[in-house]
């Protein structure tokens, strides 16, 4: 007798859908934690899709931004069902697809009551098409993410009154990911057709400090308590000096430290009256700013855990060799029955380490070289603006292109060091991010024959080679430039 029909069947059988679902929450939740995980496995295997839309349309939605970030596993997938080779020749066809179920599922009212997890669904269907290169349809879905976050109050610590525990550190994980948006419009001048997710009459309200989560895992918060955190482990300590207690290494220490450093890279841009301030002040005055924001954000991650740092390896993730990583592997494990919840946690959090790992250092060294580029348009018009300064400005960029080429060497360092499988759940964000480190080697400001030019010829090769490993965008992504018709503009043309 057949089983009964569920409603995700139009996008896959139950048996692979429950394997995508599980490839989100072990390679891509660390990075895109919209669910709160105990609840959801428990949600899940109640088939709660079968009576409450919401959660159908967040498991397809789930579904999209698998895909789209896990090009590797997209085969698998249609080899797992013949139904979906047939009907799917490309991620794009499947996530698009997703998109197609969850808008039939909207009805007139659909907006007259919204909740997290409509704000989810448009998120993850915008993080999904972009993925394979759909920046239009991306676009207007991010769009709607941007306003459902405005009408919950995302940024407002205020609006989190009445929110059980759950819902709130759900929220907040939520407003740090429209934040990175925010940054992405502020930092990317080819992202100025935009609207933001955050205007500055708004920023002058937003509370950063009180809208970090707890730095606890899902699997600690219930609705109306919090589970006391796993007890500190003592560091080895040298002769002479004290063990210095650590907390064990969870995802939400490594949610926390990526949102430091989008934190960080604007922070000139949330200062109050910031436009002013610029038309007020010097070049000169500007440049030794940036110079000593770029500082900050240089050291910043000094102090992060053992596993998460730059010139860790991959073996380090390994629970025999990190004590963070095996205090918070014991919590998952301790009386877990073999093959449940936390003994699957427990098993996948070495690699998801190593995936924020890719994830933070990724990001930190794209801002440095952000800011790197507003330091050398600030040397550029310190020289316009003083003809005789034209041999310090050249001075002036060979010496900042020391601290460029270090980056450079820093960002191939960690995609060296990294297996593709951790990379890949980054997606086209890492992608962009190393292009855009990578293409500043082309404006070196030495001779072709001088060693810092061959040097930077040699990056640019290896860039190259691992943007080429990297971008599995399925047709050609034009995020950063005009990929819209304005058809009647186009028929005054013709």
């Amino acid at each position: 007798m057949a089983g009964p029909r569920f409603p995700t069947d139009e996008l896959c059988s139950r048996p692979l859908l429950n394997i995508i679902m599980n490839d989100y929450l072990d390679l891509i939740y660390p990075l895109v934690p919209v669910i709160h995980r105990p609840s959801f496995r428990a949600d899940l295997a109640s088939n709660r899709d079968l009576t409450d839309p919401d959660f159908l349309s967040i498991v397809i939605a789930l579904a999209a931004l698998t895909v789209g970030l896990l090009p590797s596993r997209f085969p698998v997938y249609r080899a797992m069902a013949p139904d979906v080779a047939i009907r799917f020749d490309t991620r794009m066809a499947m996530i698009n697809t997703c998109v197609d179920m969850c808008m039939r599922l909207r009805t007139h009212s659909y907006w007259d009551h919204i909740n997290l997890r409509k704000w989810a669904v448009c998120y993850l269907l915008s993080v999904g098409c972009f993925q394979t290169g759909q920046a239009n349809r991306s676009r207007m879905l991010e769009v709607e993410s941007m306003q459902v976050g405005r009408l919950l109050g995302l940024h407002r610590i205020s609006d989190y009154e009445g929110l059980n525990r759950i819902e709130t550190q759900l929220r907040k994980k939520a407003f740090w990911l429209m934040f990175y948006t925010y940054a992405h419009s502020t930092l990317l001048a080819g992202r100025r057709e935009r609207l933001a997710f955050l205007d500055h009459s708004m920023l002058q309200e937003v509370n950063f400090e009180a809208l970090f989560p707890l730095d606890l895992d899902d699997e600690f918060i219930l609705e109306s308590s919090i589970l006391n955190p796993p007890s500190p482990i003592a560091s080895p300590s040298t002769p002479g000096t004290q063990s210095q207690p650590k907390s064990a290494l969870g995802l939400t220490s490594g949610f926390i430290l990526h949102s430091k450093v989008f934190l960080k890279a604007v922070q000139e841009a949330l200062t109050p009256g910031y436009c002013d301030w610029e038309r007020r002040h010097t070049p000169e005055v500007r440049l030794s700013r940036l110079r000593n924001l770029l500082l900050e954000i240089r050291y910043m991650l000094d102090d992060v855990p053992g596993p998460m740092r730059q010139w860790a390896s991959t073996g380090d993730a390994n629970p025999s060799h990190s004590p963070e990583t095996r205090q918070a592997i014991s919590v998952y494990d301790d009386l877990a029955p073999p093959g449940g919840p936390k003994s699957a946690n427990a098993k996948a959090l070495p690699g998801q380490v190593e995936i924020m790992r890719a994830n933070l250092h990724g990001t930190h060294l794209w801002v440095q070289s952000l800011l790197l580029d507003q330091i050398d348009v600030l040397l550029q018009n310190i020289s316009q603006a003083d003809s005789s300064e034209s041999g310090s400005y050249t001075t002036a960029l060979k010496a900042s292109w020391t601290e460029r080429e270090d980056v450079c060497r820093q960002m191939l360092h960690l995609l060296h060091s990294m297996p593709y499988a951790h990379l890949e759940p980054n997606g086209l964000y890492l992608t962009y991010k190393v292009r855009d480190v990578g293409v500043t080697l082309l404006n070196c400001p030495y001779e072709g024959h001088e060693r810092p030019a061959r040097r930077a010829a040699e990056y640019m090769r290896d860039f190259t080679r691992a943007l080429s490993r990297l971008d599995r965008s399925e047709i050609v992504n034009a995020s950063n430039l005009k990929s819209w018709v304005d058809v009647d503009r186009e028929r005054i043309l013709l």
